[in-house]
């Protein structure tokens, strides 16, 4: 087994609480701009054609 290594215990102590809402921020906002951008295609993608019928 290996020995316990207190001060990478420490790293992972001080930078999950910053990393973790970085990380969860960064996906929020990255599927946030994907719907966007997808609901924009179906938005251009199913206007209808004008047809005028004389």
């Amino acid at each position: 087994m290996k020995r316990f290594n207190s001060s990478m215990f420490m790293q992972w102590v001080v930078f999950i609480p910053l990393l973790l809402p970085l990380a969860i921020v960064s996906g929020a906002f990255d599927g946030i701009k994907k719907v966007f951008e997808q609901a924009s295609a179906d938005i251009i993608e199913s206007e209808p054609v004008a047809h005028i019928e004389a």
